[in-house]
């Protein structure tokens, strides 16, 4: 099978990037043996065709991937892989579908919650892809000091909201965001401990003991799969402590967490600071099992 991969990400030249969606495309193109393509300086300079499958992964308005690569390829069966509900059609897949062809998605939430436009797609499969950044560093229980904070990271999303103003005004709390969003947190009222983004290439999340975990409103009735964060906190060790909102995903994960690593107030991240529960290594152990499950998965689907 000659497969191509489309990532969504941009760059100047054609390196290896440590963003989650190109780590995932990576996983796939090696699994198939595969060619991987994404927006950087040359990539149109050697277009090549006849390939049986195209992968998109993620999507991104500003790719400037020539669809000359969909159109050297016309019987190829096309696929889109994405783990963000809230995401389209990738731009050069998108017209393509205008001129006819169809598709399938490889995705880790239902189609009811996605912005996908559905008429074009044939097949919906339902997969855990944030299980596919699990990679334990090595940690050895007890090694380091639990910090008196808990770390929130990533960008603001406008359906937390609500559980940003339940925390974020919280001395206990320190958010990792870029610049560009400080503005979006205050103007929902609330004033952060703001520090430096993760720095995934170097040390990751290696300096923190605790991880808040909340997620989007929409989440609680479109249940999403643990998301990434749950998978990068055991990546390194790191406690997971997840708002109480996040009810019914605990309930269907698979992982028995209990009370103790769920938090409703301040009063209760001052206990799960004072008193932090520990990893649970029987998690790690699960979530190495239901990667290699979820590359099976993906395997079989576009093998199928």
């Amino acid at each position: 099978m000659r497969l191509l991969v489309i990532d969504s990400h941009k760059s100047t030249k054609k390196t290896p990037a440590n963003n989650l969606h190109w780590l995932n495309s990576k996983q796939i193109v090696d699994k198939f043996n595969g060619d991987l393509i994404w927006s950087y300086d040359g990539v149109n300079d050697d277009i090549k065709g006849d390939y049986d499958v195209i992968v998109f992964v993620h999507a991104s308005r500003y790719s400037f991937v020539d669809r000359e690569w969909l159109r050297k390829s016309p019987n190829a069966r096309l696929f889109f892989v994405t783990n963000e509900y809230n995401l389209g059609e990738p731009y050069i897949l998108w017209h393509t579908l205008k001129e006819g062809r169809r598709y399938e998605v490889i995705a880790n939430h239902p189609a009811a919650a996605s912005k996908v436009v559905q008429k074009y797609v044939n097949k919906w499969h339902i997969v855990n892809l944030n299980a596919l950044c699990v990679d334990p560093k090595p940690v050895t229980t007890g090694d380091k000091e639990i910090t008196a904070q808990v770390l929130y990271y990533g960008s603001f999303r406008k359906d937390r909201a609500k559980y940003f103003q339940k925390y974020f005004n919280s001395p206990l709390v320190i958010v990792s965001s870029h610049k560009k969003n400080h503005e979006k947190f205050h103007n929902i009222g609330v004033k952060p401990n703001f520090i430096k983004r993760v720095n995934w290439s170097k040390e990751g999340l290696t300096p923190y003991g605790l991880s808040l975990y909340i997620e989007d409103e929409k989440t609680h009735t479109h249940y999403n799969y643990l998301a990434n964060r749950f998978y990068e906190a055991l990546n390194y060790g790191v406690v997971p402590i997840f708002d109480a909102s996040c009810k019914n995903t605990l309930s269907r994960c698979g992982y028995e967490i209990g009370d103790e690593y769920v938090v409703d107030s301040e009063a209760d991240l001052v206990q799960a600071t004072k008193c932090p529960p520990p990893i649970q290594l029987d998690w790690i152990g699960q979530a190495r099992n239901e990667k290699v499950s979820v590359l099976k998965q993906i395997e079989d689907i576009i093998s199928s």
